[in-house]
């Protein structure tokens, strides 16, 4: 049988991307290593899945029985899955943040299999890098780019860390843990997210608190002429304080450390927990701005989602994988910027005729962008 579409990963995102493909009447199966997520969307969806294992050979069966690739893998695993279904000829679209490497790296692996990458197919990274490419066009340039985004509970009273969980726990305390990347004065830094924070009025929405985080990916190399650049993640105010002292009292360290007779790593083990206490409570919203200024000129694009009482959908899965499938139907149309080669999403927003097509596919399924201008 031949498929429109294999959505690679049977998670939170993987299931939003399928639900709304299905919805649109594309013929999709998806594969996974897991039985129970498999399952899950059998009962839920009109879908086809394949159970594979950890290694590619799965892939073969594939070749010329799928037309794209839409994958939401989890991080640690997400660069070399994503290397090795292009290398093998397939065309990805992929909602990931690539493991943290260069995406550039690809082109070696684009290079032998003759195929395209739709790469930040997200939210952040992702929708936030269509829209600094929208301002970019709009505005001739940029002096000053600003990007937040951030996934919260709708109600923080009595959560742990005034949060929910409705990603990757284990992604999520990884922000907190490694450096992230801005620009100043056009030369890029590396900063602890926790040591660059404040707090921000959100139209419509208050008072939130921000920190840095690593989500300016491509923009680093794209957008190379913009002096300064930054993207933080947004917070409920007294967020950020929480888990200053959870990192002080070591549980965001990788290195093992002795439990009885076993070792263990305490981001593993906090991640485990915080799935287990924060991640059973779906109603959430994702808060997105992203601003730009040129000379005296600001453009600003906005938008709030929330948890979907009708579908069970989190806002996380919408913003996300709505915006993983909403790329993959304007590839399967034909609307890419190369048929070779890595698209990347600020290049959706560098093209009018292309911003218009995407802001009219997320239209479709609820994410609208308000725009303000001073």
């Amino acid at each position: 049988m031949r498929y429109d579409v294999l959505i690679w990963g049977a998670g939170r995102i993987g299931y939003a991307t399928a639900y709304d493909l299905v919805n649109e009447g594309y013929k999709v199966i998806v594969a996974d290593v897991s039985r129970e997520s498999l399952a899950k969307l059998m009962r839920n969806l009109d879908v086809d899945t394949v159970k594979v294992g950890v290694d590619y050979e799965w892939l073969s069966q594939f070749k010329n029985r799928i037309n794209i690739i839409s994958s939401s893998l989890p991080g640690p695993i997400a660069f070399r899955s994503v290397y090795t279904g292009i290398s093998k000829g397939f065309n990805i679209v992929d909602a990931t943040s690539l493991s943290g490497e260069d995406p550039r790296k690809l082109m070696e692996a684009i290079n032998i299999g003759r195929s395209f990458l739709i790469a930040y197919a997200g939210v952040a990274p992702g929708m936030v890098q269509v829209l600094s490419g929208a301002i970019y066009r709009e505005l001739g340039g940029l002096d000053r780019l600003e990007i937040y985004c951030g996934g919260m509970p709708q109600n923080p009273e009595g959560k742990p860390l005034k949060t929910n969980i409705t990603w990757s726990p284990i992604g999520y305390l990884g922000i907190y843990i490694r450096k992230s990347r801005k620009v100043v004065n056009g030369k890029i830094i590396y900063l602890d997210p926790l040591e660059d924070t404040g707090i921000i009025e959100f139209p419509g929405e208050g008072r939130y608190e921000y920190f840095l985080s690593d989500g300016l990916r491509s923009l680093l190399f794209n957008f190379k002429d913009v002096p300064y650049m930054a993207e933080y993640s947004l917070r409920w105010v007294g967020h950020i304080e929480q888990i200053k002292l959870i990192r002080d009292l070591g549980l965001l360290s990788k290195e093992p450390i002795p439990l009885g007779n076993i070792h263990v790593k305490p981001v593993e083990f906090l991640a485990s927990l915080i799935n287990i206490k924060l991640g059973t409570d779906p109603v959430d919203k994702v808060l997105t701005m992203v601003i730009g200024w040129k000379g005296k000129k600001m453009v600003k694009y906005v938008n709030v989602k929330y948890y979907d009482e009708s579908t069970g959908l989190t806002a996380m899965q919408q913003t996300t994988g709505f915006n993983l499938s909403r790329f993959t139907i304007m590839a399967l149309e034909g609307y890419l910027v190369r048929t070779e080669g890595i698209n990347y999403p600020e290049e959706y927003g560098l093209d009018k005729k292309l911003f218009t097509l995407y802001t009219n596919q997320m239209n479709k399924v609820g994410i609208k962008f308000k725009r303000i201008t001073n």
